[in-house]
């Protein structure tokens, strides 16, 4: 297959994607991330929303942004059925709203054959991950799954360090989440002040595994590929008040031998974030930290440490075209999810275009990714309540019939 040239593909399509949200208002905590993100490479123009369940905090979102006031809806369900009429409606949606909307947004654009993008979790269940997964394969749809350290070039380039061969076979995996910042180390006195991911009615007790444990997951499953075969979870409460599950600890067991840990939590004070993974395999080993995201550190067995940094003229090909910068200017979190919009536009244009849109969209995080990571939060929840006894965890390869 051959590569193809990106500028070109910008010159032949002639315009920028139209793209609507919901949610990511000005009340929203990720809203401005996806509004700097999906500007960075200009593949996408914001025109239509309903940027909240407040009234007035979507007008005045949309004010801000310049929307036309017809285009500002009332409910996700008005703007699937009125966009997906004009002739000039959204081609792509964000959805940024609390995990238990997620499905019944993405299948109202789904079906009106809009694509989209979603935050994650993918859903409350793996169930209704997978019925996206099948909506969206039913219906001719790309779907993003907004993953958004996959976008980090060192991330790029360990995934493809890992896949050819350089650490060897894989023996261990390791990742954590562990953020400790004042605003999830208390709950306030009144339960009604709580952020919605500390209410049992949105995910469920065990939440702390899509909003935190996820991204540590995803990143291992990203770069090394395989699916967790078993887990054995140990989830506690440490703050008083709390109605869900702070800290998480999974030991994770794959398929061809390999042994792995996950560890998510709200409590681990004085971390400022927190995303980190260490890879070993029979070579040597990998590691990298969000909060020093340029810099990916191979240590081979019995070698010297080698740093490779961002930028350079040897890097792999993802981690190359993920950088915009040249070595000693830090690109940092906002470009790494740019990253995501990019190559999500790419494959949009090119296949409305009628030309190979896999070659941007295979690197993608998307429904697939959204099942793996549910079956492994129902697994990881099953062994916790039993005393942490290990549980099988069914491969996304049978969750449907593609």
């Amino acid at each position: 297959m051959s590569e193809i040239d990106i500028d070109e593909l910008r010159s032949r399509f002639g315009r920028r994607l139209r793209i609507g949200f919901v949610g990511g208002g000005r009340d929203s905590v990720i809203g401005e991330t996806h509004l700097a993100a999906m500007r960075v490479d200009g593949f996408f123009e914001l025109y239509a929303g309903v940027f909240s369940i407040d009234p007035t905090v979507s007008a005045a979102t949309a004010r801000a942004e310049f929307i036309d006031a017809n285009r500002v809806y009332g409910s996700f369900n008005e703007m699937a059925e009125k966009e997906a009429q004009r002739e000039d409606g959204i081609e792509v949606v964000l959805i940024a709203t609390p995990p238990h909307i997620h499905f019944e947004a993405a299948k109202a654009f789904l079906t009106r054959g809009i694509d989209v993008i979603c935050e994650k979790p993918i859903a409350v269940n793996r169930e209704q991950a997978v019925q996206l997964d099948d909506l969206a394969r039913q219906h001719g749809r790309l779907f993003c799954l907004t993953h958004c350290y996959t976008g980090y070039p060192m991330v790029r380039e360990a995934r493809a360090m890992v896949r050819s061969g350089q650490l060897g076979k894989i023996r261990i995996l390791e990742a954590e989440l562990a953020a400790g910042d004042p605003g999830v180390s208390f709950e306030p006195e009144n339960p009604a002040d709580r952020h919605w991911r500390f209410r049992e009615n949105i995910m469920g007790k065990g939440a702390i595994l899509g909003e935190v444990a996820s991204h540590a997951h995803h990143l291992l499953h990203y770069i090394y590929g395989e699916e967790i075969s078993a887990v054995s979870a140990e989830m506690s409460t440490f703050v008083p008040r709390r109605a869900v599950y702070d800290n998480a600890y999974l030991t994770t067991r794959y398929a061809g031998g390999v042994r792995g840990r996950i560890w998510g939590s709200y409590i681990a004070a004085g971390n400022d974030h927190g995303l980190c993974f260490r890879i070993y395999g029979e070579l040597g080993g990998l590691k990298w930290h969000q909060e020093d995201p340029e810099i990916l550190w191979f240590k081979p067995i019995g070698g010297k440490a080698q740093r490779i940094a961002r930028g350079y003229q040897d890097l792999s090909f993802w981690a190359s075209r993920g950088s915009r910068f040249r070595p000693g200017h830090p690109e940092g979190y906002a470009l790494a999810f740019a990253n995501l919009y990019a190559d999500f536009g790419c494959a949009m244009m090119a296949r409305q275009l009628g030309l190979s849109h896999e070659q941007f969209y295979d690197a993608l995080p998307n429904t697939r990714d959204g099942i793996v990571t549910m079956s492994l939060i129902e697994a990881a929840v099953a062994s916790n309540d039993n005393d942490g006894h290990w549980t099988s965890i069914p491969k996304t390869s049978s969750a449907s019939n593609t």
